[in-house]
């Protein structure tokens, strides 16, 4: 085991200076003092020879230490001190010096067995901390101060232990043998007592009256908190958890004793089981250092704290004009005698809805007879039609247990629960409003399918209609085509040009599926690699002839054709998906996978055919992505230095914010870019652009 190994060495040597003698420490090192003794040359040489004791090239990783195992061992001593109070104080001090010394380094290190190589590094790393006893002085009063994301996992786990968890550390991670069951039931039995209407409630009023609602969004801003200075951190509450638990006990009870003892202590469990996945970072600077090695496990825990801490949401009526446009291929007819209502009829009832719920942020009820008042023209039989379609019957979300499990959750599919005959719930409307497209979509698949033709395949056409369309009605206009340049065949499905740049959209239809979003790493980064880099390889196409040629002619669908120059423009190139990724739309976030698909390659251990067909298609596409970053580099010689500093990750939501902003090309083009060079750590795109465009409105 790598921790007993390094606390074996570290056991065996000891200091082999004075100190307190300059002068001797300087002849042990063999400093040259010929310009006098300081004492920078003493830790430099400390460093130094450290470095050449066990770093090692890239090349000789085979059998060999990687540094992020080897920097891991600080959770497993930290763990290990709050779980079995073992004095991890020595081996800490010991672990800082080598780390900071080999910080700019390759990330791999000599193996244990190479006694003398890491005999070398301890001997110096404890004369460092010997000569300079300040620089590293962590005491066991400070642990949690000097390691605090760590130290509040580890006290999670220990007070699953005292609830009768069985847990093993392996490869400084925790594993969870046994017992989790329990403690599982006991938060279900906990919400079953006081009703998922009440916690849902609770919770909601506690994110108003802390002020995370957006009137201007129409959204909830749950966004990470993490800072510079980790010790402020602490463990934050998992809203997607609760919430999705709350759904799966709608019951309502009308007075609860000891409401608020039973609220507090569902809320404390939720945050030691959330927390116990080790998936929230304390510090903003994870957001930025990621290699190739660390990119998978980094996104893994992205998408785990999406799944536990968020809930998607969207505003009600946007979703409600995506559902609009996106049906209206159907004519009114086939709509009605698919579904027994008209579309109109189904958006002036779900507006209606949402109607109710305009000033309120929490739980709605929502009666057929009070929609029934609201729109007499409608006849009753069809609102209730409508109210059914959109409305879970029961059992929401029934095998939900563990927070990271979004497989377990089919909340999403439909906007509504069903309380009564007539009587429904809306649970909250911007959270449950990107649900009436697939409630609609869902009940109009079966008819298609009977019909011979592909909704999904007609919806995708739709978007991108619809796309065009909103462009338009803000006075920006676009081309988009096929073209044919040496021999290649491409498409480019938007291409808008403003006086500085030219923006290149490329839209794909890739969700995250319940897998990926349950941390599933291979479906994770087969999911991202069909949104991000799909579509940036797409544009990436287009970019290349503009750079090359200076200019390319796109063939429309109708024949026509409009040749767009490059003119020393800008390019920017935007991949579009229609529903949300969370954290991925951040900028500092997709760079990460972006740049680690130029230099490592990924692989699965899975034995399934569709997944290794999945990795084959993977490894051609990084074929193309790192043929057209040379090619880049060939036209640009600056464009290694930030090759993805122009490309962008959004949702079709978000670039409707964007538009709705804009009144020509050039202003659009200002608005998408006020997020491009700042980034305030929260992964939240939103609140992000919430605050850059309040900025700008402040300092005119």
């Amino acid at each position: 085991m790598l921790l007993d190994d390094f606390k074996h060495a570290v056991d065996s040597y000891s200091v082999t200076i004075s100190p307190d003698n300059l002068e001797q420490v300087c002849e042990v090192l063999e400093i040259d003092t010929t310009n006098g003794y300081r004492r920078s040359q003493v830790t430099d040489k400390l460093h130094q020879n450290i470095r050449e004791a066990i770093h090692l090239n890239r090349k000789d990783k085979a059998n060999n230490i990687s540094r992020r195992a080897f920097l891991k061992l600080q959770s497993d001593l930290v763990y290990r001190y709050v779980l079995y109070n073992e004095n991890p104080v020595e081996y800490l001090k010991v672990l800082k010096v080598i780390q900071d010394s080999c910080r700019h380094d390759e990330d791999y290190l000599s193996p244990f067995s190479n006694t003398s190589d890491w005999e070398k590094a301890i001997v110096n790393a404890k004369n460092y901390n010997a000569f300079s006893s300040s620089t590293f002085s962590t005491k066991l009063e400070s642990l949690r101060k000097d390691y605090p994301k760590d130290f509040d996992i580890a006290t999670s786990v220990k007070r699953l232990i005292d609830k009768g968890c069985k847990v093993e550390i392996i490869d400084s991670n925790f594993h969870i043998v046994s017992g989790f069951e329990a403690i599982v039931e006991e938060i279900n039995e906990k919400v079953k007592t006081i009703g998922g209407v009440v916690l849902a409630q609770s919770l909601f009023n506690h994110l108003n009256n802390h002020k995370k609602y957006s009137v201007r969004f129409e959204r909830y801003f749950i966004t990470r908190e993490a800072s510079g200075i980790s010790f402020d951190q602490r463990p934050q509450i998992p809203y997607g958890f609760l919430l999705n638990l709350s759904l799966k006990h709608l019951h309502e009870k009308p007075k609860i004793k000891n409401l608020q003892t039973q609220l507090d202590e569902i809320v404390d469990l939720a945050i030691m089981i959330s927390n116990s996945f080790g998936v929230q970072q304390y510090n903003f600077w994870e957001f930025h250092f990621q290699s190739g090695e660390t990119v998978i496990q980094f996104y893994t825990d992205i998408v785990l704290w999406d799944t536990m801490f968020t809930i998607p949401q969207c505003r009600p009526s946007s979703a409600l004009d995506i559902c609009e446009n996106l049906f209206s291929f159907i004519s009114e007819s086939d709509f009605q005698n698919a579904l027994g209502f008209t579309r109109t009829d189904f958006l002036s009832v779900s507006a209606e809805v949402n109607k109710l719920a305009t000033n309120v942020h929490s739980p709605t009820i929502v009666y057929h007879s009070s929609i029934c008042k609201s729109l007499k023209q409608i006849d009753t039989s069809k609102i209730q039609t409508i109210l059914d379609l959109l409305s879970h019957q029961s059992n929401i979300n029934k095998k939900y247990n563990l927070p990271s499990d979004y497989t377990s959750i089919d909340f999403w599919k439909k906007p509504l629960m069903k309380l009564g005959a007539t009587k429904f719930l809306l649970m909250n409307k911007s959270w449950c409003a990107p649900n009436y497209f697939e409630a609609i979509a869902s009940a109009l698949r079966t008819n298609y399918k009977s019909l011979k033709r592909d909704l999904d395949y007609e919806l995708g056409e739709q978007l991108e209609i619809y796309l065009q369309h909103k462009l338009r009605a803000k006075g920006i206009t676009f081309t988009t085509g096929d073209y044919d340049v040496d021999g290649l065949h491409g498409e480019c499905d938007l291409l808008i040009e403003s006086e500085k740049a030219i923006i290149l959209i490329e839209f794909k239809k890739k969700v995250l599926t319940g897998k990926a979003k349950s941390g599933v790493d291979t479906e994770l980064l087969i999911d991202l690699s069909k949104s991000i880099l799909d579509a940036q390889v797409q544009a990436g196409r287009t970019e290349i002839i503009l750079r090359e040629k200076g200019s390319i002619t796109l063939t429309s669908k109708d024949r026509s054709t409009q040749t767009v120059n490059l003119n020393d423009r800008h390019i920017e190139r935007v991949a579009l998906t229609q529903l949300e990724f969370g954290g991925f739309h951040d900028r500092s976030i997709f760079k990460h996978l972006l740049t680690a698909l130029l230099t490592h390659s990924y692989g699965t251990h899975s034995t399934d055919t569709k997944t290794i067909e999945k990795f084959e298609e993977l490894k051609e596409k990084q074929a193309k992505w790192v043929e057209q970053y040379n090619k880049l580099c060939l036209i640009d010689t600056d464009y290694s230095k930030h090759p993805f500093f122009d490309c962008w990750f959004m949702s079709l939501p978000q670039l409707l914010e964007v538009i709705n902003l804009s009144s020509d090309n050039n202003s659009f083009y200002e608005i998408l870019r006020k997020t491009k060079h700042v980034s305030l750590n929260t992964l939240d795109w939103y609140r992000e652009f919430d605050i850059a465009t309040h900025l700008e409105h402040e300092t005119r």
